[in-house]
């Protein structure tokens, strides 16, 4: 972490500045300092920028290995797709068997006793 240099910081370095490197080479010291700065900037913002095309790179390349998983979950092994018709072919006939009226089956084999007393939900003995 870079120390905070306020405004007193600021004018002690100006002033040793000046007292040291002299009010004639001053405005060369500042403009190579300031180039300086310029190139340390531009270094930063290049090692940042390659770091950001890397990333960009890997999600680029985790996308593709998604799509490339997804496309393989659509394949099936042939043998196993084989199956998987004939399975289908069978539940299809099946259905088709079990909703077809043209032939309707009775499905309950025991007839339902008949009763003259109207239904209720409580089992209450008639009265005698």
């Amino acid at each position: 972490m870079l120390p905070s240099i306020g405004f007193p910081e600021m004018l002690v370095i100006v002033l040793l500045a000046i007292i040291f490197v002299g009010p004639k080479d001053l405005p060369q010291l500042m403009r190579t300092i300031g180039q300086w700065m310029a190139r340390i900037k531009s270094m930063g913002n290049e090692f940042k920028s390659a770091f950001d095309d890397m990333d960009v790179d890997n999600e680029v390349a985790a996308i593709r290995r998604e799509i490339e998983e997804m496309k393989s979950l659509g394949k099936l092994d042939p043998e196993l797709e084989g199956e998987m018709r004939a399975l289908d072919k069978d539940i299809r006939e099946d259905i088709r068997e079990g909703t077809d009226m043209s032939s309707p089956r009775r499905t309950d084999p025991k007839p339902k006793p008949k009763n003259d007393a109207p239904s209720s939900d409580l089992d209450i003995p008639p009265n005698e």
